[in-house]
């Protein structure tokens, strides 16, 4: 347990340390004279640019501190979510965070709204020349622009507003038990063990893991059904107030983040669409190896049924299997894996109030990754650790960078993490020398087909309709259901014995407080790593060279200008999304014929 047990305590002690609190008073200290050199600001803002520059250089410094502070704190509780002082503590980060954010609207409104010529001369100074792309962004903002009053009041009551959704959310999700019923006995797990065993190979574990997460959420249906209404509701009120001069979309916000535009997305989506008919074939051919007509919803992350293998791997297990096949692309992503457990940057014990579901994150100061999880022994949680060291990779390559151009989107981060995916999956397939040991290894591969060309657009069209009826009015929690129910009717037909009609409330992403449509990133990211990865026979000994000049250049360009730049492809068409998915459709069909036998 203690080597699956990550160390973060080479960022601080503990949160009760001198050393933690020390940087909290630096960074406080930081905010309080931001505040006094804003408020010393004369106009016109344009005779002021050197004061405008220490502003700016003083709040990436504080942002640093801030995002250190706050990752550390979000480890943590991650880990415990009834870790009250840390939930306190991360409040008064927040609070921080929000001050020098209310503090820098007039500097912000200024420099998105002022001329070319101005930009130049602030942008001129060295610590934010690199910063650049960043504000051509935020410019192309400027017709939702509010008032300096309007912005402030919005960032003031965001932290206590917005955000506290999101917080109750993953409050409720830390602290909820779950009860596995089985025949002979009853246990009580935290959900993120019952989400971990809707994983195993055993059809009644999961069916057991799977029904006790519904019957947990049921009871606080009503609550999570609150969450969603009052996120959504915010939302549109803010793009009411946005409205101003152009309309303000609800996807407009899911857009910027994502770096794409409205052409692309809509590309995408069609191409899938186009396909869901082949998409299909995915979970009718594993259910077929269950020796099922069609899946249970509680088949859906399963293990293979056909192995070589009938245990489960250890931690070591795993992480040399990612080893090894990462070796395959480049001595130095395997490496890459070495140092990440031997520094024990990875979190993958199974505990009782860890929170569900996997990420990476980073500490700003050392530019250090971390991996978070729960591990328990399946193909499914290796994949998982190879998708989230695929992220921590991408980050690795990166920290030599401006911080500026490291912040990179969400479909572009999902690139790095299933590329590392396909390359276990394909690695371990090409190894494979029995029948069963290729089930066990494309099984994968055909799961994450069915999650990205089924699951994924479901999930966007479920919130694109709640988005639309939300704008008029609250829904219910049946409704909710029923909205989830039609959505995956739609993408997964007849594919299912039942749909997940409460996955509206057990997937963590719809209720996230950041950001909204999180979910579609992920199929972006899918299809983007298949156009990559077909590259890696055709560019040899150069592959991983463009592939790391991809990479770095995520955090500082649009998506459409990367593909243009790399691959010479405009994302703007389907045509570039359905070669991608002519390459998963052929995997498809051999995974048919395996299944036949």
């Amino acid at each position: 347990m203690e080597k699956m047990a990550w160390n973060i305590e080479s960022e601080y002690p503990s949160y009760n340390s001198v050393e933690f609190q020390t940087e909290f008073d630096l960074t406080k200290s930081q905010i309080d004279q931001i505040e006094k050199d804003v408020k010393a600001l004369r106009e016109p803002l344009e005779t002021q640019i050197e004061s405008i520059q220490k502003i700016l250089v003083n709040a990436d410094q504080a942002q640093v501190l801030l995002a250190n502070m706050s990752t550390y704190l979000m480890c943590h509780l991650s880990v415990d979510s009834s870790l009250n002082e840390a939930q306190a503590k991360k409040s008064e980060v927040s609070d921080l965070m929000s001050r020098m954010y209310q503090a820098l609207v007039p500097v912000n409104n200024f420099v998105k709204a002022c001329s070319d010529e101005i930009l130049k001369k602030i942008l001129a100074h060295p610590e934010l020349a690199a910063s650049d792309f960043l504000w051509a962004e935020k410019r192309s903002l400027k017709p939702f622009m509010l008032s300096d009053g309007e912005e402030t009041l919005l960032q003031a009551i965001s932290t206590p507003g917005l955000h506290a959704w999101g917080e109750l959310y993953g409050k409720l999700s830390g602290s909820m038990r779950c009860e596995l019923k089985y025949a002979d006995r009853t246990e009580t797990v935290g959900l993120a063990q019952a989400a971990a065993l809707t994983r195993s190979q055993e059809e009644n574990t999961r069916r057991v893991a799977w029904t006790s997460i519904q019957e947990a959420w049921t009871v606080h249906k009503e609550s999570a059904a609150a969450i969603l209404n009052a996120l959504a509701g915010w939302r549109h009120e803010e793009n009411k107030k946005r409205s101003h001069t152009v309309t303000s979309h609800y996807l407009d916000q899911s857009l910027f983040y994502s770096r794409i535009t409205r052409d692309t997305l809509e590309a995408m989506l069609s191409a899938c669409h186009d396909n869901v008919e082949q998409s299909r074939k995915a979970p009718m051919a594993m259910a077929k190896l269950m020796g099922k007509k069609v899946l249970d919803p509680w088949d859906l992350l399963a293990q293979s049924p056909i192995s070589a293998s009938k245990k489960e791997r250890t931690y070591d297990e795993g992480l040399n299997m990612i080893k090894e096949a990462f070796a395959q692309a480049d001595a130095s992503m395997s490496d890459f894996v070495g140092m990440m457990a031997d520094k024990r940057w990875i979190e993958a014990r199974v505990l009782p109030n860890k929170r569900n579901g996997a990420y990476c994150t980073g500490f700003q100061k050392r530019r250090e990754p971390r991996v978070f999880m729960t591990y328990m022994g399946s193909n499914s949680d290796i994949s998982t650790l190879a998708h989230e060291l695929g992220h921590a990779y991408h980050s690795w390559v990166m920290r030599d960078m401006p911080r500026a151009q490291t912040r990179y989107p969400m479909t572009l981060a999902e690139t790095a993490s299933i590329f590392s995916e396909t390359l276990l999956h394909d690695v371990l397939l090409e190894k494979a020398q029995t029948r069963e040991e290729k089930i066990e290894f494309a099984w994968g591969e055909i799961e994450g087909a069915a999650s990205f060309l089924l699951n994924i657009p479901a999930r966007f069209d479920f919130e694109k309709s709640f988005y639309d009826l939300r704008a008029q009015r609250t829904l219910s929690s049946d409704e909710l259901t029923r909205l989830t129910d039609e959505a995956w009717t739609k993408w997964y037909g007849p594919t299912l014995s039942a749909n997940d009609k409460m996955f509206w409330a057990t997937k963590l992403h719809f209720a996230m407080s950041g950001i909204s449509f999180y979910n579609y990133p992920y199929t972006f990211g899918y299809l983007f790593s298949m156009s990559v990865y077909a590259r890696r026979q055709e560019l040899g000994q150069d592959f991983m060279k463009t592939y790391i000049n991809i990479l770095r250049d995520t955090g500082r360009m649009s998506a459409e200008d990367l593909v243009q730049k790399h691959l010479g492809e405009d994302i703007r068409r389907p045509e570039f999304w359905k070669k991608s998915i002519s390459v998963i459709n052929k995997k498809i069909s051999d995974f048919e014929k395996l299944a036949l036998g």
